[in-house]
């Protein structure tokens, strides 16, 4: 047993021991484990914890477990109308005399303007008719586009229409649809209109 605190050359003379490099780069809990049977002093789990992360072998060669996340970047204000439009299916809902089941709504970013259509189904093509129809050829290509990370967005189709009207595709972060959140609250207030009847 050693009283007080160890010197760093004592610590690196106990981490060399024969054994020390079975332990040598084992993380703190291991170290700590085996260091603690040979000997023993107060503060000796920080001290290790404090070894442990300041090795640059381990830092250099060891992944952590956790992803690093990219930081969340603000949209900037559209500068004129339709310059950003966001864009989401609402449904599935309970079919309609004429087989619909599903809305998709668009909304401007600047002006608040909506344009809301019905579909049978949620697909690539009936979304690619409604970006076509209802945003392009009626008010012109928007600088942007924004959608959640749905397959319909996603597909080849709908990236190829966007790619010919020059339309930026952005997508929110996943489980993250306060980025497209004027959409969102334009869809509670649907959902709320449509449960009267």
């Amino acid at each position: 047993m050693v009283a007080g605190n160890p010197s760093p050359s004592m610590f690196r003379r106990v981490c060399l021991l024969p054994r020390g490099s079975a332990m040598r780069h084992a993380g703190v809990v291991k170290t700590y484990d085996r260091l603690r049977i040979p000997c023993y002093w107060r503060g000796m789990y920080r001290f290790v914890w404090q070894y442990v992360r300041s090795c640059s072998t381990c830092q250099h060669c060891k992944s952590s477990p956790h992803m690093t996340t990219g930081q969340l970047q603000l949209l900037p204000c559209p500068s004129r109308p339709f310059d950003r439009i966001g864009i989401d299916l609402y449904g599935p809902l309970p079919y309609t005399p004429s087989g619909n089941c599903w809305v998709i709504v668009a909304v401007d970013h600047l002006t608040r303007y909506a344009e809301t259509s019905v579909l049978t189904e949620a697909t690539a093509c009936e979304v690619g008719l409604f970006i076509l129809r209802n945003l392009v050829l009626r008010h012109s290509a928007p600088h942007e586009l924004l959608s959640d990370c749905g397959r319909s967005f996603l597909s080849e189709a709908v990236e190829a229409l966007l790619h010919e009207c020059n339309i930026v595709h952005r997508t929110t972060t996943a489980y993250h649809p306060q980025t497209n959140g004027m959409t969102e609250r334009f869809n509670r207030t649907l959902g709320d209109r449509l449960s009267i009847y």
